[in-house]
């Protein structure tokens, strides 16, 4: 093992820190670009709602949806609105106003953000293997294992319990949490969240039967099935994982190695909780995945495709660029890019929009083919 770190604090146990940096007024606006209004040398410890603001030294944030109304009676001093909010800061010591409600928010959310604790250096009941390499100032928690020949970066932290495997390499500043499992020769890059309890680098869903199977029999004969599956013979997965920097993968997500190849993440996706990728996946750039989506083998997503919540992609599928796909649609042919589709089965926005509202219209439309049903017996008796 190599490294070159002291632990911090008696006995290797971290120093906690519990509490974000106090900032001033002045010091919050110029990270945000906002403007300043009041006194700029007032020190803010925490942000929270106005209803929720238990101290002066809250920044209130009231920039969306009406919350400004709410800074009559908050016990914070300071806040944060939006430009049609400004004049509700009459009153308060100060604030400052934002162009982007939730862009905002996120950066306010970085700067008072109290990460996990970690401690540079190897605790004691971590296995680290005498051949990987951990780089100056990286953290790797209790009772974590790190495989031979693995590298992980300079400030990574891989917190309590988590696995990096033989050969998987992990790039600067990353954080891997509590319990998540980085499998063997898998590669993460630079400032890659891991949250708890993900899987990147298991097996993928690859098996056959010796002879023809009921799937193969059922798709050669349109649904009719004439064989049977007397053995299930796997395939094993002797491909890795690639990661792009700035990528999330959520918690209880489940990245599978290709089978042969790379399983790839692009730069800067980010994906949700109770995710599955499955092997041999090719995922573009800047992505934003949604929990209990489920991509099949061999998917290809183009550069900033969005995937809302439980969307299911089938095997060998491609969406194109800036392509957009609805929560619980069911994708099984190549989506254009720049499109909006939904439904189940998945198409344009437009037509499964009509097929909704045809939908709720059968009722309606039953019973008014019953009466033309009626009509037509009378009519015909007569005659």
């Amino acid at each position: 093992m190599v490294f070159g770190w002291a632990r911090s604090g008696p006995q290797g146990m971290p120093r906690v820190n519990a509490a974000a940096p106090a900032r001033t007024l002045t010091e919050i606006a110029a990270a945000l670009g906002a403007q300043l209004v009041g006194d700029g040398s007032f020190v803010v410890r925490r942000v929270a709602h106005p209803l929720m603001a238990e101290a002066p030294d809250t920044l209130a944030l009231a920039m969306e949806g009406g919350a400004e109304r709410a800074l009559a009676t908050t016990k914070a001093a300071v806040a944060a609105v939006a430009e049609s909010g400004a004049a509700a800061l009459a009153g308060l010591k100060g604030g400052i106003v934002v162009k982007r409600p939730r862009y905002a928010l996120a950066q306010l959310l970085q700067l008072f953000d109290v990460p996990p604790v970690s401690a540079p250096g190897v605790h004691a009941s971590a296995a680290v293997d005498a051949t990987a390499t951990i780089g100056a100032g990286a953290s790797i928690g209790p009772l974590c294992h790190v495989g031979a020949g693995a590298r992980i970066g300079a400030r990574t932290r891989v917190l309590a319990q988590a696995t990096v495997g033989a050969g998987a390499s992990l790039g600067e500043d990353c954080l891997v949490h509590a319990g998540a499992r980085i499998g063997e020769r898998c590669v993460l890059g630079a400032r890659v969240i891991v949250q708890p309890n993900a899987v990147i680098g298991a097996d993928g869903f690859g098996f056959v039967t010796p002879e023809k199977g009921s799937i193969e029999s059922a798709k050669e004969t349109g649904g009719k099935i004439e064989a049977q599956n007397t053995a299930i013979v796997r395939i094993n997965s002797i491909g890795n994982v690639v990661v792009g920097d700035d990528v999330e993968i959520g918690a209880g997500t489940c990245v599978d190695r290709g089978t042969l190849g790379a399983t790839r993440i692009g730069r800067g996706t980010k994906i949700d909780n109770l995710v599955q990728i499955g092997h041999n996946c090719t995922i573009g750039e800047n992505c934003l995945i949604a929990g209990m989506a489920g991509l099949s083998g061999s998917v290809t997503l183009g550069n900033r495709v969005t995937l809302a919540g439980g969307v299911g992609v089938a095997d060998h599928v491609t969406i194109g660029d800036d392509a957009i796909v609805m929560a619980r649609s069911g994708v099984g042919v190549p989506v254009p890019p720049r499109e909006v589709w939904g439904g189940y089965p998945a198409m344009p926005r437009d037509e499964a929009a009509k097929v909704v509202v045809n939908t709720r219209r059968l009722p309606r439309m039953l019973r008014d083919l019953d009466d033309i049903k009626g009509r037509l017996a009378r009519l015909e008796k007569k005659d």
